[in-house]
């Protein structure tokens, strides 16, 4: 319990930092000093402490952890850019902590701290940004209050509702209750800091992971077809019935102006916002050889046009190998999950392993439009990282000595 409760105060410090006025390195920091003594304690101080150490030699830390580690400080110690292989350093001790942590903790305390961080969140940030938010229903501008970038806050409230749908699919009546509430509330804020980046990363995620839920259901048979059919055919009808309907003209026009659908500047036919130009402005930088060596962290923020693609950013700074690397691990993390529920025999089991591929993959699909892939800045980005270190043989059970506490 002392272990949930410390890391649920990890993942809300990474949140809180945002709501100072002054969103200073020293301020950021301070989440990750507080991880740093949350390893130390619970690892060093339990009696896996030796099969802890030794997960760092298994292959999967040699690749992605370690190896990983050297080839971003190896692009960094070089960089003319201020603070470039310090950033480095920086991420590089994160993975080796993260790695040490998920070895000793099992993915399930993970998803549970970063649920009651979200819940504990959402109930501090709704009425201290109500008047700026209400201010954004009224005047439809984006949503932005306090150090959050618009996209930043979509980013961090689309992991907190895949958070809240895990909840409200397992929980008791009042866990529904708090997580479909809180739920409604991230979806709010998500529509109105027009993060469009963060929807097609939920409603992707979403659609992947039931598809292969209904699959499960019906490879186990406990699928109601009959229901399923009659829910198809009146939502059919109902649809065809309203299609028509002023309000539905309405609500489309709504949409248009608080998503900037059809904006000169960020609509849907404008390139992603401008970002294929940027893209193509950022490959043809690569032409003279960089694309292998990279520039070092933190350098794309100094490019004008900015790179809002977490693969480009990482390419352009770090160069290929460690894009590779991220690549393939963050796809093997996503594969492992879907796997593991697509085996899982046990329901809580099940629930928490495609919770994961829930998060996992709304995370992954939110980078092609944001820059947090590899990043500890943030609540959600600091949750990829647990997921993308954790060993191969992860548990989504309680730990060995919580199963001890219990017996005895």
């Amino acid at each position: 319990m002392l272990n949930r409760i410390a890391l649920t105060l990890v993942f809300t410090l990474s949140f809180l930092t945002y709501l100072t006025a002054d969103l200073s390195v020293t301020v950021q920091a301070a989440p990750l000093v507080f991880f740093a003594g949350l390893v130390f304690c619970r690892v060093f101080f339990s009696r896996r402490v030796l099969s802890a150490v030794r997960s760092l030699w298994a292959s999967d830390s040699l690749a992605f952890v370690l190896f990983l580690s050297l080839l971003l400080v190896g692009a960094s110690i070089q960089s003319p850019v201020d603070n470039s292989w310090e950033f480095a350093l920086l991420l590089a001790a994160s993975l080796v902590l993260a790695r040490l942590y998920t070895a000793v903790v099992p993915v399930e305390e993970v998803l549970e701290a970063f649920f009651w961080s979200a819940v504990v969140s959402v109930v501090i940030f709704v009425p201290v940004s109500l008047a700026g938010f209400l201010e954004a229903v009224s005047t439809s501008a984006r949503f932005s209050p306090f150090s959050f970038h618009p996209n930043l806050l979509g980013f961090v409230f689309a992991g907190y509702f895949c958070a809240m749908v895990w909840k409200f699919m397992l929980g008791d009546w009042r866990t529904k209750i708090l997580s479909g509430v809180l739920g409604v509330i991230c979806l709010a804020v998500i529509f109105f800091a027009s993060s469009r980046g963060s929807i097609l990363g939920i409603v992707s995620a979403s659609a992947v992971v039931a598809g292969i839920a209904i699959a499960r259901r019906a490879r186990d048979r406990r699928l109601p077809w009959p229901r399923i059919a009659i829910v198809a055919m009146v939502l059919l009808a109902l649809g065809y019935r309203v299609q028509s309907s002023p309000w539905v003209a309405d609500s489309y026009d709504f949409v248009d102006t608080v998503l900037e659908l059809s904006d000169s500047y960020r609509g849907v036919d404008t390139g992603l916002s401008g970002r294929f130009d940027k893209w193509r402005g950022t490959m043809s930088v690569f032409s003279d050889g960089t694309w292998l060596s990279g520039h070092g962290m933190r350098s794309s923020d100094s490019i004008e046009q900015g790179i809002d693609n977490s693969y480009l950013v990482l390419l352009y700074e770090v160069g290929l190998i460690p894009v590779l690397l991220i690549g393939v691990r963050f796809a093997g993390v996503v594969a492992r999950f879907l796997m593991a529920y697509a085996r899982s025999r046990d329901h809580h089991v099940g629930s928490v392993e495609l919770a994961c591929s829930l998060l996992a993959l709304a995370f992954v699909v939110n980078n092609t439009t944001a820059r947090y892939l590899l990043s500890v800045g943030n609540p959600y980005s600091l949750l990829a990282l647990l997921f993308f270190v954790s060993p191969a043989n992860h548990r989504s059970g309680p730990s060995p000595e919580m199963m001890h506490t219990v017996s005895a």
